[in-house]
């Protein structure tokens, strides 16, 4: 058991949660997820893969964590995210040691799959799950907090450039890895799975008397009547809420992949400011999330989220014709806006339509449907690059998915917690 670390009582101990969680979310941005599209160059280079099989090893992430979820959703359910991050940290840096040593497509396949298995356990579900227990009125801005860590990772990706230019993809990502087995124990200790554990309630409210720490009472959260997670199957919520994320998965994984490689190769400006330009849309992202962190705790999620989606598909029209830099900027622009805006709201949405207790089971099954929209995305848009020798045709089948999933946002009932309510 990993002992909780307490921390100075005169903070509400969700704060210290919500910041070990924006920490673990930037080292994940800056050294695995959003790091995928700047190491993919030094790979294709030295191994001699095309973006197609580049993409395959993406997908075999969005595949793992699609697969591992109702697992995963279990875990968290029955042993408490504490502990399962913790485990995932290990892997995960395990994994960044081996990947250092690996010589042939088998074995990185091999070491990848046991990245993203840590990178799924210690990342975004089991994350959002403490943010679920900890934060009730406050939930969506502690959600865009959370993903203010990623977006702080993504602005030092530039840095990540540099040091695999300067040093080579191996000892940076032995490193890494380093730098995960150290701060795994620390980090880990502070996650603390509930507040009832500390004798607290949900915002800091302190726990009645004859409440018993870890009882886990009033686990929806105040959000209205929890269902379970078998009931949550047959609605249309879950289904319309998954597809409109899974279609913006497919989207932020596509971007995610083949933004270094379209800018740097197809423009031509080159792998460092590539990735410069990259940060742009981080930059715009952390804007997002301030405003889908403050509206969303005040207006109806699913019109935010679907205004999220139309800049997404907008985002990706501009890259159709997308033929300088300057084009690249006003993409950049929308789509960071729009990871921003629409992120957060993935989440708390779930929690409101769900409530509290069945929250990391919706979230496993959910993640079911969100792998088909996470795989084929970078997928498919690796496969017609290479087909047709350009992205355009890509592009273009990224826009209309984004037109779904703008169609399947509104198309949701409005949950039964009052918009804006605690």
């Amino acid at each position: 058991m990993v002992r909780p670390l307490r921390l100075p009582t005169s903070v509400f101990h969700g704060w210290w949660v919500l910041a070990a969680s924006m920490a673990m979310q930037g080292m994940q941005a800056l050294l695995f997820f959003q790091a995928f599209g700047v190491y993919a160059p030094f790979w294709m280079a030295e191994f001699g893969w095309s973006r197609t099989t580049v993409s395959l090893i993406h997908s075999l992430h969005r595949t793992e964590s699609g697969l591992l979820g109702p697992i995963h959703g279990w875990l968290l359910h029955r042993f408490g995210p504490q502990r399962v991050i913790v485990g995932g940290m290990v892997l995960l840096g395990s994994g960044f040691v081996g990947l250092g040593f690996v010589r042939n497509l088998g074995q990185f396949i091999a070491v990848f799959l046991v990245m993203a298995i840590g990178s799924s356990l210690g990342g975004f579900m089991s994350l959002m799950t403490l943010i679920v227990n900890w934060f009730d009125r406050w939930r969506s801005r502690a959600m865009a907090l959370v993903g203010l860590g990623m977006s702080v990772g993504g602005l030092l990706v530039p840095v990540l450039a540099v040091l695999l230019v300067s040093y080579g993809w191996r000892p940076v990502a032995i490193g890494s890895g380093v730098l995960y087995l150290l701060l795994a124990w620390p980090l880990g200790r502070v996650l603390v799975s509930e507040p009832e554990a500390m004798g607290l309630r949900p915002d800091g409210e302190k726990a009645a008397a004859s409440e018993a720490p870890g009882s886990g009472a009033d686990q929806a959260g105040g959000n209205g009547a929890p269902v379970g997670a078998r009931s949550a199957l047959r609605t249309r919520e879950f289904w319309l809420l998954s597809v409109g994320h899974g279609n913006a998965l497919a989207i932020v994984g596509a971007v995610s992949v083949h933004f270094v490689i379209y800018v740097g190769e197809t423009i031509g400006l080159g792998v460092t400011t590539a990735a410069a330009m990259f940060t742009l849309i981080t930059v715009c992202q952390i804007a997002g999330q301030a405003a889908g962190g403050f509206l969303g705790d005040r207006y109806d999620k699913r019109f935010l989220a679907a205004g999220g989606m139309a800049m997404h598909a907008a985002a990706m029209v501009v890259l159709v014709w997308a033929g300088s830099a300057a084009a690249v900027v006003v993409a950049a622009v929308l789509h960071g806006f729009a990871w921003g805006l629409r992120g957060p709201l993935m989440s708390a949405m779930r929690a409101d339509y769900f409530g509290r207790r069945a929250f990391a089971l919706v979230m496993g099954y959910s993640s079911l449907v969100l792998m088909v929209g996470s795989v084929l995305g970078p997928l498919v848009v690796g496969l017609l690059a290479d087909a047709t020798g350009e992205y355009g045709l890509a592009f273009g089948a990224l826009a209309l998915i984004g037109a779904v999933g703008v169609a399947a946002f509104l198309l949701m009932p409005p949950a039964r917690r009052a918009v804006g309510g605690g």
